[in-house]
């Protein structure tokens, strides 16, 4: 491969796409598959939307919609968009330029409405999920209805229509992942949990008694694989579980190179899985996953969307960022490119000091270390064999009244030391409880620092080899390269006193 093909290969990047909102996360996004240019995004404040694939957005809803959660396209008639936000469901029919509420729940938790879906077959109904229940109604009438049994009052998190049934719906909640068949009218719990087992569809809508129930948000997403329609992925904060027999048996999902499981949605296509986590986007294909970490300066990610021309869109707490979804695959690895810059990738990184230095150097600056926690221990031992002092001291004060002018006098001073110890502390103490608990948060704390440097440290390394292999890059190109370069060598001196810097300066 020539050095222009590789290098015009890795150019590839993430690129935010700049929105004039106030609150810059993006908590929903939405492509319109019939028009790539039309993408529509959802900030705190409001809705937006662009015509030109995000080069200028305008906004949509403005003053009516607010926190927007979820945006629909309606599949049919892409002029027809729906909104569902905290203060209720929006639907514009007009591509977004007038918007009318459609649904108020009676209260806060019923007016929160977290996702929606379309059943298309006559006849045409909505479906939506609120954090207290679901409701559906006709497309041509709206008149809502709550759907009873189970999902009465539970925590909607998705609704997705099934893949070889017209009238098939898959919801996940907060009492698990149902499925029906009829619209609803019937369903069958195929996950939860606390109880695995699926569970007869009558008694979800037919109990007369429900039993109690805890609530558990950790799942939030439900995927299909196009090519294999038995095989469900359900994600959330705990991983992500797979289904190869339609939701009938479950197993965890394991990928190596996968820096958190805090999955918030999944985006299969075309024999990849791209995944939106609490730690960036990653792309898997069969037990492996890759960071997709080029340009990212993001980190929490809550949705994913892929355009008619498999352009990545990623709805992050920093902002929407966008990248060419299927060119990286293509391309080789400078590394892996024998007699490819070597000599200067090898005198460029020797300067460098390693991963792991920089890691000690990170937990020494958080104060994270885990011999801090050996130590409290230790102290906390020593604290059991230390006794309680006490240290008294009495004066008392006599009066007499036997003479008519009467007198008082001081008596005696009396000094008291007493020493005591409680046994019970040499076995357990209520300071290994408190160790315990701040033990724990350290350790989370730790992991959460060495995931970031990690990050850094690595992106900083690739970065370098493309420059020093690169020798096409346009000047802008470069130089915003090397303006990423002197960033990401910022943050992870701000994760380690400034020892990135030092250790270069010393080697100069």
């Amino acid at each position: 491969m020539a050095l222009t093909e590789i290098a015009c290969a890795q150019e590839d990047s993430w690129r935010r796409l700049e929105i004039r909102s106030a609150a810059p996360g993006i908590r929903a996004i939405a492509s319109d598959r019939n028009n790539p240019g039309i993408i529509y995004a959802a900030t705190e404040e409001g809705l937006y939307k662009t015509l030109d694939r995000g080069k200028s957005w305008e906004s949509s809803g403005a003053g009516l919609i607010k926190e927007v959660n979820f945006i629909y396209i309606d599949r049919s008639n892409s002029d027809i968009i729906y909104a569902a936000a905290k203060n209720g469901l929006f639907r514009s029919q007009d591509s977004g330029m007038n918007w009318q509420r459609i649904f108020l729940g009676k209260d806060a938790l019923e007016r929160d409405v977290a996702s929606v879906e379309l059943i298309f077959a006559p006849p045409k109904s909505i479906f939506i999920g609120t954090k207290s229940g679901m409701f559906f109604s006709p497309i041509n009438r709206i008149i809502w209805q709550k759907i009873s049994g189970k999902l009465t009052d539970a925590n909607i998190s998705f609704i997705v229509s099934a893949a070889d049934n017209p009238e098939g719906l898959f919801v996940v909640s907060g009492k698990g992942l149902f499925k029906s068949d009829d619209r609803l009218s019937s369903y069958e719990r195929l996950y939860s949990g606390f109880n695995p087992e699926p569970e007869d569809a009558a008694n979800d809508i037919d109990s007369s008694e429900e039993e109690p129930y805890t609530e558990d948000s950790s799942f939030k997403h439900l995927a299909f694989d196009p090519d294999e329609r038995d095989k469900l992925y359900l994600s959330g904060r705990k991983g992500m579980l797979l289904s190869q027999d339609a939701g009938k048996s479950w197993q965890k999902r394991i990928f190596s190179g996968l820096l958190d499981e805090k999955i918030n949605y999944a985006l299969i296509a075309r024999g990849r899985m791209f995944l939106a986590t609490e730690n960036g986007v990653f792309d898997c294909e069969d037990d492996s996953c890759k960071q997709l970490y080029r340009g990212a300066d993001f980190k929490n990610c809550a949705q994913l969307a892929l355009d008619r021309e498999n352009n990545l869109y990623s709805a992050c707490d920093k902002g929407l960022y966008v990248m060419a979804a299927y060119e990286n695959k293509k391309a080789k690895s400078i590394e892996s490119e024998p007699g490819l810059g070597n000599n200067t990738n090898t005198a460029l990184l020797s300067r460098e000091p390693g991963i792991r230095e920089i890691q000690q150097k990170a937990i020494r600056y958080a104060e994270v270390y885990p011999e801090k926690i050996s130590n409290w221990r230790k102290q906390a031992r020593l604290k059991a064999f230390m006794p309680e002092l006490d240290l008294s001291y009495d004066k008392t004060v006599f009066t007499s009244t036997s003479f008519p002018q009467g007198r008082g006098f001081v008596g005696p001073l009396d000094w008291g030391v007493s020493l005591s110890w409680d046994l019970g502390d040499l076995v357990f103490s209520s300071e290994q409880t408190s160790i315990d608990v701040r033990s724990r948060l350290m350790v989370q704390l730790r992991d959460d620092i060495l995931d970031e440097v990690t990050r850094l440290y690595f992106e900083r390394r690739r970065l370098q080899l493309e420059l020093a292999s690169q020798d096409s890059l346009s000047p802008k190109a470069r130089s915003e390269k090397e303006l990423r370069l002197e960033e990401l060598a910022a943050s992870i001196d701000g994760l380690t006193g400034g020892y990135l810097s030092e250790r270069l300066e010393d080697k100069k």
